[in-house]
């Protein structure tokens, strides 16, 4: 059985001309697809490490930890793109959970520096693995070639929309 999609289009209002300068295809617009596509991967993502009591949330506070433990809040913050107070409920709940510990700065008392637990660093190789094979689903139709051209193309738009990183060069 073949279902039919329908189309969703915007048009500018009071527009009776139907220049395509002026109407907007939401199944072909790139903001629209990225979302959605961002949704389904936590989605996804969550369905594989929940089962290890971590959430998407907590999965990129790990993923930046993993790469460089004993950051500072505001820089996990920055780094993970989430507001400062969002990123402390997610620090209390992964405290909480003996995911990390945070400690007073002995140099400045005014940051707070964030390490991984023995537990929390013991779930890199089990969590790991979950997000390869999240990725391996989502790019399964795609050949090598086409899953790199996937990530440069995300990489791009990532940088053209983010001024720091466009001024820098890099993602």
């Amino acid at each position: 059985m073949t279902t039919t999609r329908q189309r969703l289009v915007v048009q500018r209002s009071g527009d009776v001309t139907g220049a395509s300068d002026d109407v907007f295809v939401i199944e072909e617009s790139p903001g629209y697809l990225v979302n959605a596509l961002a949704r389904a991967f936590a989605r996804a993502l969550g369905d594989r490490i929940r089962p290890h009591g971590v959430t998407p949330a907590q999965w990129a506070v790990l993923l930046v930890l993993w790469a460089e433990d004993g950051q500072t809040q505001t820089d996990l913050s920055r780094r993970v793109a989430i507001e400062t107070p969002t990123m402390v409920r997610t620090l209390d709940r992964m405290e909480r959970d003996g995911l990390v510990e945070r400690r007073r700065d002995p140099g400045d008392r005014r940051r707070v520096n964030v390490t991984l637990t023995e537990h929390g660093r013991s779930l890199r190789d089990v969590l790991v693995p979950c997000a390869v094979a999240v990725n391996e689903v989502a790019t399964s139709d795609m050949d090598r070639e086409e899953r790199l051209q996937a990530v440069e193309y995300v990489r791009r738009m990532l940088v053209a929309l983010t001024p720091s990183q466009r001024e820098a060069g890099q993602p």
